[in-house]
């Protein structure tokens, strides 16, 4: 150990944790550079950087769990370092989360013809929060069927985290909604947790693109084939940054393992366990769906495996959106319109794990803390008010916190906030679960819009998985 403020402070690499924590890092690394020099498969190479980063989490904390120098210098500097691969991968996703949103929305209203828009938003909404609707039941029974009890998690939350809530807290319905009204176009485009007012931009630009089409066709032209340019160049930048994804989720989920730690998962168990259940059962639901459709549940699974294994390691539905709408449309056979359109609102309305199953497992949680009497009425309600809050939810790192906020407070117990900190201390880990039903509630939401709009093209569904440019 050195304890020199260089070393702890500024170079965070002050003991033997750290340092054989980054050998360890470098050599998963490098060991997942031979595995693409070998032509191994990008997904098989997803589950081996998924595997490794599971170990290496579990035997960095394991082993060092009990050490001093590794609680107060070691799990600080190896999440640190561990944070420069791992979020940096994430942020350069994140960094195109914005222009794909505001792009797809403007492309899929400028070429979806006549009255069809209308149908398109119509049964996009009935789809995304009738799947909310089903999480939130999923979430009940969760609860009813682990015997959870509100008060075995409670706990201080944070300051900043206390802060965060109760800002949402004191909103009434109305003003939540009002929030979400754009009020600088530049401020918005540059916060990842702004995506519905970038939605809402994108289509007021898109219904105006729309009329000058007819009225100014001329004057228009040059701006839609600038976007279109746009559209066609961060697709590419977006390509070469997925190439380097299997080295992203290393870190990611090591790093979340680390700065947890062990010991705070085993005090939680039952909630982790009761979640990631919901989010099993959602996913049989998705299965269920998609017969009803007529699309392979396997092959659906089998194809979204990749995107779904990111959603998992990410923790972000917006991060994971570019790679989203590529297997909609590449590999699944959903139209780009109704790709872009759904899984993109998809996003930020009716996420079916942090705006569904989460907030209304907490819903009940702290209902049954407080002695509220357990009637039908009262779980309907929980539902209604769980699906109506997840509209204007952006899929960000920390949105359930916003979703669970809306759910206490629209269900009168926005005052209990502060003593549920146990549940958010573990939030990495369950909202891994949480995005990945997310993301999987989006495409299926997806198929089954378009589905409906009869522009499915079900051979390509099931036709064998195009080799992506990232395995290349």
């Amino acid at each position: 150990m050195i304890n020199e403020p260089f070393f702890t402070q500024f170079l965070k690499l002050s003991n033997f944790y750290t340092i054989s924590a980054i050998i360890v890092l470098v050599i998963s690394l490098l060991f997942l550079k031979y595995l693409k020099s070998k032509k191994l498969n990008f997904s098989k190479r997803m589950i081996i950087a998924l595997i490794l980063g599971l170990v290496i989490g579990v035997a960095i904390d394991f082993i060092g769990g009990e050490n001093n120098i590794y609680l107060e210098y070691g799990r600080v500097e190896i999440s640190s370092w561990y944070g420069l691969i791992g979020t940096g991968f994430l942020k350069l996703v994140q960094l195109l989360a914005i222009p794909v949103v505001f792009l797809s929305i403007i492309k899929v209203v400028i070429d979806v013809q006549g009255n069809r828009l209308r149908t398109l938003t119509g049964k996009t909404f009935f789809a995304l929060l009738g799947t909310t609707a089903i999480s939130a039941i999923v979430g009940i029974l969760v609860v009813k069927l682990f015997n959870l009890n509100g008060a075995t998690f409670a706990g201080e939350l944070t300051e900043q985290k206390m802060e965060t809530m109760t800002n949402v807290a004191t909103q009434s319905f109305p003003e939540f909604f009002l929030n979400l009204v754009p009020n600088n176009i530049f401020s918005v485009m540059g916060d990842n947790g702004s995506i519905v007012s970038v939605v809402i931009i994108a289509a007021l630009f898109a219904g105006a693109i729309r009329f000058l089409k007819v009225k100014k066709p001329k004057e228009v032209e040059p701006f839609v084939t600038l976007l279109e340019s746009l559209k066609v160049t961060v697709n590419s930048v977006l390509t070469n940054i997925i190439k380097l994804m299997p080295y992203g989720v290393v870190a990611l989920v090591s790093n979340t393992i680390i700065s947890n730690g062990l010991k705070s998962i085993y005090g939680m168990l039952s909630f982790i366990g009761a979640l990631y259940v919901g989010v099993i059962i959602m996913l049989l639901v998705y299965v269920v769906i998609l017969i009803a459709v007529g699309a392979n549940p396997i092959t659906f699974y089998k194809k979204a495996f990749t995107t779904l294994l990111f959603a998992f390691s990410s923790r972000s539905s917006v991060g994971t959106l570019p790679y989203t709408l590529k297997t909609l449309e590449n590999d699944l056979g959903v139209s780009n319109q109704t790709s872009n359109f759904v899984a993109t609102l998809g996003t930020s309305i009716g996420m079916n794990g942090c705006a569904g199953v989460f907030p209304a497992m907490l819903g009940v949680l702290i209902a049954s803390a407080v002695g509220t009497e357990m009637t039908f009425s009262f779980y309907m309600l929980v539902v209604v008010v769980v699906t109506v809050g997840s509209i204007g939810i952006a899929g960000v790192p920390g949105t359930a916190t916003v979703a669970a906020t809306v759910t206490l407070n629209g269900l009168g117990f926005g005052h209990t906030i502060s003593s549920i900190g146990a549940v958010f201390g573990i939030d990495p880990i369950i909202d891994m679960g949480r995005t990945l039903l997310n993301v999987a509630g989006a495409m299926v939401s997806a198929i089954l819009v378009d589905k409906w709009e009869g522009t499915f093209n079900k051979e390509k569904y099931n036709s064998p998985m195009e080799k992506s440019s990232e395995e290349e």
